[in-house]
């Protein structure tokens, strides 16, 4: 079932082995310090079992558009992989299939903050927590 509250407009607040994560999906060195200084936005717009994530941050922009429960292509880094979204515990939960296997990003909402939390393939966690603003 659909959590209303992920709807809306976020700023990163913090994080968790976010260069571990970049890193194991073959991020060059120094594209891993710059994306960690960074404090890149995201937009989460619901629309029924539709759901567009714009994320936003000084070194790219990206737009997942797709409805809950279909199959999706979704581009990381110049590298194209299949994708399904659904929701599970009242999380918003997207399994990519790329190159490097599955990875797993689940977003909630938790205290008022938005969880993003990263799984790779080789189990890196990845946490990232926004603060909603506007």
């Amino acid at each position: 079932m659909a959590d209303d509250s992920i709807s809306g407009k976020w700023k990163l607040d913090r994080s968790e082995n976010f260069e571990e994560f970049l890193e194991e999906m073959g991020a060059p060195w120094i594209a891993r310090k710059a994306a960690a200084k960074s404090s890149p936005t995201q937009e989460i717009v619901l629309n029924g079992d539709e759901i567009e994530v714009k994320i936003s941050s000084m070194m790219s922009n990206n737009v997942m558009k797709f409805t809950v429960g279909t199959e999706f292509e979704t581009e990381w880094s110049k590298q194209k992989s299949k994708a399904i979204a659904n929701w599970e515990d009242g999380k918003l939960v997207v399994k990519e299939n790329g190159a490097n296997g599955e990875v797993v990003t689940t977003r909630h909402v938790e205290g008022g903050e938005l969880f993003m939390i990263i799984t790779t393939p080789k189990g890196v966690v990845c946490k990232r927590i926004f603060k909603k603003y506007e």
